[in-house]
């Protein structure tokens, strides 16, 4: 009876465990996740990127740049499925967010339009070899960004 007692007890303690669980989400954009730092920053700046997984249908991210421990630039990137399409909307630098529908996806590798805004009118990231990129463009103008994980 015992045993049985202990035994009951043992498992109850076992489900309620209070630790915090990872969450069990996944989809194509996973290689975002994580604390990145741009390579390619001009002299005396510090770029940042972080990003984490909220729902199966939302990612958020934070870019930002340092000069001297001054933030000089500063964007909220927020990747979230409605009705069945993704959209990469950037707040931050204008005073309205920039609504950037995903044209393509595939494992590593995300392209958002929006061909009526001025600059970006396209942005993409890719993964590979534990390097992000990213590229900011229009017809006339692009600019790439390195990224390495962040430790």
């Amino acid at each position: 009876m015992k045993f049985y007692l202990l035994s009951s007890i043992l498992l109850l303690l076992l489900s309620c465990d209070s630790r915090t669980k990872q969450n069990t989400y996944s989809s194509d954009f996973d290689f975002l996740l994580g604390d990145w730092e741009r390579t390619n920053s001009k002299e005396g700046q510090l770029t940042m990127e972080h990003w984490k997984i909220i729902s199966a249908t939302e990612y958020r991210g934070h870019g930002y740049t340092l000069e001297k421990r001054d933030t000089t630039f500063q964007e909220h990137m927020l990747l979230i499925k409605k009705n069945g399409i993704w959209n990469l909307e950037v707040s931050g630098p204008n005073a309205d967010p920039v609504i950037f529908e995903i044209t393509s996806s595939a494992t590593n590798k995300l392209t958002a339009e929006n061909p009526i805004h001025d600059f970006p009118k396209k942005i993409t990231y890719s993964y590979f070899d534990d390097t992000l990129s990213a590229k900011v463009s229009n017809e006339d103008m692009e600019i790439p960004f390195i990224f390495w994980r962040a430790e």
